[in-house]
């Protein structure tokens, strides 16, 4: 690893990249909490019921979820990540200022596709901050960033209550600002880390293998698929499941809120476990596996978690929290997941590699809400509960697998961000 690196990689500033990275997250995923408090008075506006609403709305955000990861294929924001940052910000914002004046559900489907679309942000910053952190500190780099899924819904659920009474218009408005202000913390803020981005400018001009024929992109993209169908299911239809086992709107309310700030301290919790049992490894391999089996340890818990969801929850409030509580620490594999394209692909191909495993994991984030909310009316919420389940017991085989596996960064003989050629 040359001396310019090993600087950036212990300069203070790297915290504050971090910490910049999960504030814009966080802002980010505001959208996504201040929908589902605005439904029932959208639904009203547009003269549709609240169900068809959800369903298109939910269903079309979810989508673009999946989308978002095809956006950065072919090395488009890989050497240009704060470029990629711009467009997933202005899908995001310019939806959430327009969508007040929408009278057609056709349009606010396409917005609320275009704000799913801002997810790819997950791949730029693993990509962005693998530059300024070395392979034991990654998962914590990204703790942060990736617990503000869920604490940026618990934030944004408390802030859409209480701007609710200046009516739904106002509320989308005031908290289209506050993810402009995100916005522009990181722009003023955020910095690339300049060896890698000479690293990957350089290994532009070598050819390379597509990551598409690497079989650990295939691998790496299903092992997070048990996460991704859970927690954007859980995530969307949770409260629709504690109102029918009777809970109030405050009860549910309380719930998510518990929900979405445990989910962020599970993640950091989980960042550092996945730290500090990859510390002291020296190969791309043994990095590998370490996070893989903090990654088991949270399918494992995601799979109990779902299962007192369908048969706890209903037995008393008390259960119902607990249970969510629970089910949350599956917040402990994304920010290990996302630690690994810098141990698993060559520089020329992992920004490439990066997208590959989200587009492929993100897959189930659009398939999963969907089919849940086929699932319902017809066979209840077992099913729902018990895909999960199942997911997360098949999960762990997948990260057996993955441990297993040939690296392509392990076939290549130049120098990679972290560990260098002495890795090899």
């Amino acid at each position: 690893m040359s001396q310019a690196a090993v600087t950036e990689q212990e300069s203070g500033y790297r915290w504050m990249m971090a910490a910049i990275c999960g504030l814009i997250m966080s802002t980010s995923f505001i959208s996504l909490t201040a929908f589902g408090v605005a439904a029932p008075e959208i639904a009203k506006s547009m003269h549709v019921s609240l169900q068809t609403l959800t369903i298109y709305g939910v269903d079309s955000f979810s989508i673009g979820l999946f989308v978002a990861f095809f956006l950065g294929h072919g090395g488009i924001f890989d050497t240009r990540i704060k470029t990629g940052v711009l467009v997933a910000q202005a899908l995001l914002i310019v939806p959430q200022l327009l969508i007040p004046v929408v009278t057609s559900l056709w349009l606010l489907m396409l917005f609320r596709f275009s704000q799913g679309l801002m997810i790819m942000m997950l791949a730029l910053f693993s990509i962005q901050l693998s530059g300024w952190f070395k392979p034991s500190q990654r998962g914590i780099s990204l703790g942060a960033t990736l617990g503000a899924i869920t604490l940026g819904g618990a934030l944004g659920g408390i802030l859409s209550g209480r701007l609710a009474s200046l009516g739904w218009q106002t509320m989308y408005y005031i908290t289209a600002g506050i993810m402009l202000f995100g916005a522009l913390v990181y722009f003023i803020f955020a910095r690339d880390s300049e060896t890698l981005k000479k690293q990957m400018w350089a290994s532009k001009d070598k050819p390379h293998d597509s990551a598409w024929t690497y079989k650990m992109t295939w691998i790496m993209g299903l092992v997070q698929i048990p996460l991704t169908w859970s927690l954007f299911s859980i995530g969307g239809f949770m409260p629709s499941y504690a109102y029918h086992l009777g809970y109030t709107q405050a009860q549910v309310g309380d719930v998510m809120f518990v929900w979405g700030i445990v989910g962020f301290f599970a993640a950091i919790i989980g960042s550092w476990l996945g730290d500090l049992w990859s510390r002291g490894k020296t190969t791309n391999k043994g990095i590998l596996r370490a996070r893989l089996n903090l990654m088991s340890l949270a399918d494992l818990i995601m799979g109990i978690g779902a299962l007192m969801i369908l048969y706890l929850a209903p037995v008393s409030y008390a259960w119902l929290m607990i249970s969510a509580v629970v089910v949350v620490f599956l917040m402990m594999l994304p920010p290990n997941y996302w630690a690994t394209p810098g141990n698993i692909f060559p520089v020329a191909t992992m920004g490439a590699g990066a997208f590959g495993m989200g587009a492929i994991s993100n897959s189930t984030s659009a398939i999963g809400p969907i089919v849940s909310s086929a699932m319902v009316p017809t066979f209840g919420w077992s099913g729902v509960f018990w895909i999960m389940a199942v997911l997360s017991f098949i999960g762990i085989g997948i990260n057996y697998w993955a441990a297993n596996s040939e690296l392509p960064i392990d076939q290549q003989s130049s120098e990679q961000p972290g560990l260098g050629k002495a890795a090899h």
